[in-house]
């Protein structure tokens, strides 16, 4: 695998899929094609390069580079998306173009050092209402986006170095699936044993052409609803009209194709434990604060358990592999044996991260506990991952980690002396918790996974996605800045005058911290509560799993079914595990193997289909084709 070759394809298809996302996701709002797990320019490139591989093999490319470039794609593809940079930009010129008399910001302003975000009134104006005429001010940038580059590396520097740690653990002692690694492996060939003639197998075109049937006539009902189609959803909540069933809403049935094909490479165990504890626990739960008559709003308060259970399942997961990180940590006093580099280059991320917002002006304690929060997410998302390969983002603490500080301490706490910096700072970061840039970590842990099925060097796919980290940034950066310059932020996302969802959900965080500056949140409770009892189950989890080889529920079901693949994936887990016990009881895995092609085609046909064709068609076919919205 040649490192430079892979970059300049890779720097070429990741151009093409930031112009893709600009007009798709910024114009148009017709395709959201890097919020996908892969992203679909990623998972689009490694079918076009595969196809033309016989040719490419005369210029030297070899399958081996294909993999390579998909795997750099899926995190340098990701970083634009919505919930990444696109969600980190607003974060920097809001609180100074959204200030007023009525909401006091410029209170605040003062906090913000002048190297962290751009300068020059004129420039941010223009940013949000557009230019007029004249260049791009890019120099107004240059400088804090230098910064914050620095930043972004150390910081996916650190995950990657935590990604390194684990690794053997997850993937030689305890033998993780890792179904989101596989499934490139399957489609370049590299699965043989389990799965020879992909591309000729009858069962994949069957499950391919099935689900561009959906998504056609989906397509056709969206412009002409005489078109029968199955739809994206089915509303199940008018069936609980009556109190207390109406504890039980939200409850949709949503036709999740992608979710529907990687269930099938889910482990058993992990899909029956999050339908037993979304249905039979979080539900519950709900259903008995109807019946007990608890006016608690939010109750049974899903996202505090969420982060509560994330730390859990972090604890478990360093207690799980302490031999290992003591003997990484042992090279560097001569302990154990192995190259020093790992450890040292956790310290120095680590250091880097830390020292950027000491110097910034945080309280060290918060930035402490803050990141180490932070970090629990990231860790338990990949390990989910690992287990799971669940194609989903957002099975993650939303908008927790800030937030449970000030449940446990309150505001008051946090700004001795009514210095608010450190508050004022932690919202500059609100697109750490609200969005998923943590959660991007699980690309380069798949990364490694595939190259030690491929045979290559784990160091050099580190060089890999650290190069990932800084192009993806930088094209984003250049794409979306260019292009609120060229519009006006103000419009782009679906804005009127005030910018769309990324801009909204920043000026929210920022009113929450003017709130705070006018009176202070005190400790609550309940959110403690929640946090404690969701962190003490996946404990107590994890502990019968260990002592009871066949304790049905695993504590990773508790931790998915308080995210996305509780409320948002039950429909589908719940389908394909209802005809994955079919097949295995009437033919065991040689059937299960057998089958799998079909479930692959219905993962490939929903990106080739929706992601790939229509998303293209909607993106640049004008007016009145965002119809049919695709989302992953």
């Amino acid at each position: 695998m040649r490192t430079g070759r892979i970059l300049l394809i890779g720097l070429a298809f990741l151009i093409l899929a930031n112009l893709w996302v600009r007009q798709g996701a910024l114009i148009t709002l017709a395709a959201q094609v890097a919020m996908a797990v892969p992203p679909v320019p990623a998972l689009a490139a490694l079918l076009i390069l595969l196809a033309a591989l016989h040719l490419l093999r005369r210029f030297g490319i070899t399958r081996e580079d294909v993999i390579g470039v998909y795997a750099f794609l899926t995190l340098a593809v990701a970083l634009t998306s919505g919930a990444a940079m696109r969600f980190f930009l607003p974060a920097l010129p809001v609180p100074f173009y959204f200030a007023s008399a009525e909401n006091r910001w410029a209170e605040f302003q003062g906090n913000i050092p002048a190297w962290m975000v751009p300068q020059g009134d004129e420039a941010i104006r223009q940013y949000f209402e557009g230019l007029e005429m004249g260049p791009v001010p890019w120099g107004a940038w240059a400088g804090p986006l230098a910064l914050w580059l620095v930043f972004f590396v150390a910081f996916y520097g650190l995950l990657m170095c935590i990604a390194l740690v684990f690794r053997p653990v997850w993937e030689q002692d305890e033998h993780l699936a890792y179904p989101m690694a596989e499934m490139p492996l399957m489609l370049a060939g590299y699965r043989k044993d389990i799965l020879h003639g992909l591309w000729t197998n009858g069962l994949f075109w069957v499950g391919f052409a099935l689900i561009c049937l959906h998504n056609a006539f989906n397509i056709m009902n969206a412009f002409n609803p005489a078109v029968t189609a199955l739809g994206l959803q089915t509303d199940l909540n008018p069936l609980l009209n009556e109190h207390p069933l109406t504890a039980l809403r939200p409850l949709v049935f949503r036709y999740r194709p992608l979710i529907f094909g990687i269930a099938y490479l889910m482990p058993s165990d992990i899909v029956i434990s999050t339908l037993f504890f979304y249905f039979v626990y979080l539900k519950g739960l709900a259903l008995y604060g109807a019946l007990a008559g608890l006016n608690l709003p939010q109750f049974p308060f899903s996202r505090k358990q969420s982060m509560g259970s994330m730390v859990g399942i972090t604890v478990v997961l360093l207690y799980s592999a302490r031999r290992r990180i003591a003997e990484v940590f042992g090279r560097l006093i001569g302990r154990s044996d192995g190259s020093k580099w790992l450890p040292i280059g956790l310290i120095a991320s680590a250091a880097v991260v830390f020292g950027f917002w000491l110097v910034a002006g945080m309280k060290w304690w918060i930035v402490l506990v803050y990141y180490a929060l932070i970090l629990s997410s990231a860790i338990g998302y990949m390990r989910g991952r690992a287990l799971t390969g669940y194609p989903h983002h957002w099975i993650k603490p939303l908008d927790q980690e800030r937030d449970l500080i000030i449940d446990f301490i309150g505001t008051r706490r946090m700004v001795p002396g009514d210095n608010f910096r450190s508050l004022t700072l932690l919202t500059v970061q609100h697109h750490l918790s609200r969005g998923y840039i943590p959660q991007l970590a699980a690309f380069p842990l798949e990364a490694f996974k595939m190259a030690r099925e491929i045979k290559v060097d784990v160091k050099q796919m580190l060089n890999l996605m650290i190069w990932a980290v800084i192009l993806g940034s930088i094209v984003s950066w250049w794409m979306h800045i260019g292009t609120a310059y060229e519009f006006g932020a103000n419009v782009l996302e679906g804005g009127t005058t005030s910018g769309g969802q990324r801009v909204s959900l920043t000026v929210r965080s920022y009113d929450e911290l003017a709130g705070w500056m006018r009176g202070h949140d005190e400790p609550d409770r309940p959110h403690q509560i929640a946090a404690l009892s969701s962190f003490t189950i996946v404990i107590v989890l994890a502990a019968l799993r260990r002592m009871f080889i066949q304790f049905p529920l695993h504590p990773m079901g508790f931790v998915f079914a308080f995210t996305g693949a509780g409320e948002n994936g039950w429909a589908a887990l719940l389908t394909c595990t209802i005809i994955k016990s079919i097949v295995l009881r009437l033919g065991g895995m040689r059937l299960y193997n057998h089958m799998l092609p079909f479930f692959l085609g219905v993962i490939v046909g929903h990106f080739f289909a929706a992601g790939t064709v229509w998303s293209l068609i909607a993106s640049y076919g004008g007016e009145g084709f965002n119809k049919y919205p695709v989302w992953f």
